[in-house]
């Protein structure tokens, strides 16, 4: 990790069920954090903007599919799909 601000772990999610962007975004976050990445390194690594990565982590709408499973693959999550 960079020289700078240390990373502050955020809570792990207790839930099993993403139901919204919220619950995705708190998932993201939390695995960023526990590995303790900054935005940064972490939008570096993912090869997305700080901003795009700012927005995905607060739930926002309007950012690609194709983009958040990029970023969940890169941290090390799995997601699984059932009907």
């Amino acid at each position: 990790m960079a020289k700078g601000k240390k990373v502050v772990a955020t809570p792990k999610v207790t839930f099993t069920h993403i139901k919204d962007e919220e619950d995705f975004a708190k998932v993201i976050k939390a695995k960023r954090t526990e590995l303790g990445l900054s935005i940064m390194e972490t939008s570096s690594f993912c090869q997305i903007t700080n901003v795009t990565l700012q927005k995905l982590e607060k739930g926002s709408k309007g950012v690609r599919l194709s983009t958040a499973l990029h970023v969940a693959k890169m941290l090390g999550i799995k997601i699984k799909f059932e009907d």
